[in-house]
């Protein structure tokens, strides 16, 4: 004899289901966007470091993030992501009262 599944389960699986594909992608949204503000916050202080340095007249035309290390600027920088350390030949540049990062040739 087979034994019939009731409208109730179904309809609680149903629901059940429904609520996992959201929760699921609810939580990937806010890592998503948790790691974009962290990366944000990592290119703010490097490039408002790097603008002090230059208003300050230590740095002058094109510097490295080395150099904001050496000068005591900055400690070592690490991706708050992939928790590697950012590239010390990182190229800044300061031009017509903005800092210019090239941050595509860092994995960021």
């Amino acid at each position: 004899m087979k034994q019939k599944v009731s409208n109730f389960t179904i309809i609680f699986i149903v629901i059940l289901l429904i609520i996992t594909v959201v929760g699921i992608f609810t939580v990937i949204k806010i890592q998503k966007n948790h790691e974009e503000k962290l990366l944000y916050a990592t290119k703010s202080k490097v490039e408002y470091k790097a603008e002090r340095c230059y208003l300050e007249g230590i740095c002058k035309d094109t510097i490295t993030l080395n150099v904001l290390y050496e000068n005591g600027y900055l400690t070592e920088i690490i991706n708050p992501v992939t928790k590697e350390v950012i590239d010390s030949n990182l190229k800044i540049d300061y031009i017509d009262g903005k800092i210019s990062i090239d941050w595509l040739s860092v994995n960021l």
